[in-house]
């Protein structure tokens, strides 16, 4: 085989590879499981892989930077709707930049308690 059709073709499958890692808001059991430099928030239902302390326009692609009750910042992944987000999880429009998929019984401070009632204080 060619030398230059070898490395174009070693190029094209670490593209993809790269395509498929790890993406905010994978499942995950430990740090490793999500890449470089990401975390796996083992507190969220089947774990929620994320970027911790981040600002305004820091998160990756397709994924938010929201701020907590807790003052503490994490990237979450965008969705439109319920349907975007993993099974547990719903699609919440009230805090950040961009709705967001977090854990379904995870409380947010504009949270209704008449739809979430785990979230009346």
């Amino acid at each position: 085989m060619p030398a230059l059709l070898r490395h174009s073709l070693l190029a094209a499958f670490g593209l993809l590879a790269l395509a498929c890692g790890p993406e905010i808001g994978d499942e995950c059991s430990s740090d490793a499981e999500c890449g470089s430099g990401r975390i796996c928030d083992l507190s969220s239902t089947d774990g929620y892989c994320t970027l911790g302390g981040c600002t305004a326009n820091s998160c990756p692609e397709n994924s938010v930077c929201v701020t907590f009750r807790n003052s503490e910042s994490y990237c979450m992944a965008i969705c439109d709707t319920d349907e975007d987000c993993r099974s547990g999880y719903v699609c919440d429009g009230v805090n950040g930049a961009h709705a967001f998929c977090r854990v379904r019984a995870a409380c947010m401070p504009d949270d209704d308690p008449a739809v979430f009632p785990e979230c009346s204080e």
